[in-house]
């Protein structure tokens, strides 16, 4: 059974139990955050579990998740061999800039697949203060994670608004990439 019939299967099986269902979805959002949302979402449009409940535990499991790779990061950042690799110059150039720009790079990392990992990490070895990681965490959060739980439900189901959903999602796909390097330019251009 593969991870995506693994976490389905499980789901279904705690659907009238919602401390085990909860803590099962925030686990699930720790090993593969889209994944599990989009699997929790289509059970919860199919009405098979709560929709409620599933949906606060996606956003909680992804806001920890994140926490916890910027806390383990910071803590890698202190261990000698991390510290001296970060303080070589081509490495302490690249983390310097992430140190500058971290707050606006974690909300396109939030929209972009393959930077979270490295720039959640980035930040929590290079230092950058928590408050303000944490907000920007949750913020993007707050708007990635029901969009893509809405576009989910609206595309896995009946709804009516399909074709619509379908264009803004398309849309989103074809100018996530565009809206993120003009951001990265300006960031850069700030330097």
């Amino acid at each position: 059974m593969d991870a995506t019939g693994w976490l389905t299967h499980m789901l279904t099986v705690l659907a009238g139990q919602p401390l085990p269902l909860m803590l099962v979805i925030i686990a699930a959002t720790f090993v593969l955050e889209d994944l599990a949302t989009v699997t929790v979402a289509l059970l919860a449009g199919q009405m098979v579990i709560p929709g409620e409940i599933a949906l606060a535990a996606v956003l909680t499991g992804t806001v920890l998740g994140d926490l916890a790779l910027y806390a383990a990061a910071r803590w890698a950042g202190r261990i000698g061999i991390v510290r001296r690799w970060t303080e070589r110059p081509a490495a302490a150039a690249v983390l310097g800039w992430i140190r500058r720009h971290a707050i606006v790079m974690t909300v396109v990392a939030r929209f972009t697949p393959g930077l979270r990992l490295p720039v959640f990490a980035g930040a929590g070895t290079v230092g950058v203060p928590f408050l303000p990681f944490a907000l920007a965490v949750l913020i993007s959060a707050l708007v990635w994670t029901p969009g893509l739980w809405l576009a989910t439900i609206s595309l896995g189901g009946s709804d009516p608004d399909f074709g619509l959903t379908a264009a803004a999602a398309g849309a989103v796909l074809l100018l996530a990439p565009r809206a993120t390097a003009r951001l990265l330019a300006r960031a850069g251009a700030g330097r």
